[in-house]
């Protein structure tokens, strides 16, 4: 067998061992547990408090946007308590490059599928009258 025979041979398997890497694998990437935990959070269904939303109307965001922020948001396990019952509490801070352009941070409980906001935490001088 000459060599370009032998090339042929050898590109052939890493083709196909490429591909069946490719399908066992697809398109997954590494997370982190806190990056995993935003996410599960932030996709389950919103259950808002009227303190919260009313605190959200002085912030002028909604619902909505509160979910794309969280993006830049990460959990604080040291004030988290995610063994409580019935629902894991989780205390949420903005990550520390974007700590000057959030001035809030939440307690978001895990209640299986539903997230729920009990209270937000403006940092800072605000006039909100929210009780």
């Amino acid at each position: 067998m000459n060599f370009l025979k032998r090339l042929k041979f050898y590109g052939f398997g890493f083709g196909l061992g490429l591909m069946i890497v490719f399908a066992m694998f697809g398109t997954r990437s590494c997370v982190t547990p806190n990056q995993q935990k935003m996410q599960e959070l932030v996709f389950q269904h919103f259950d808002l408090s009227e303190k919260v939303k009313c605190k959200l109307k002085c912030l002028m965001k909604n619902e909505q946007l509160l979910k794309i922020e969280l993006r830049h948001f990460e959990v604080n396990y040291d004030l988290s308590s995610v063994r409580k019952e019935p629902c894991g509490e989780y205390f949420i801070q903005p990550k520390k490059d974007f700590s000057s352009a959030y001035n809030y941070n939440l307690v978001m409980y895990d209640c299986d599928t539903i997230t729920r906001i009990d209270d937000l935490n403006i940092i800072g001088t605000n006039s909100c009258t929210c009780q």
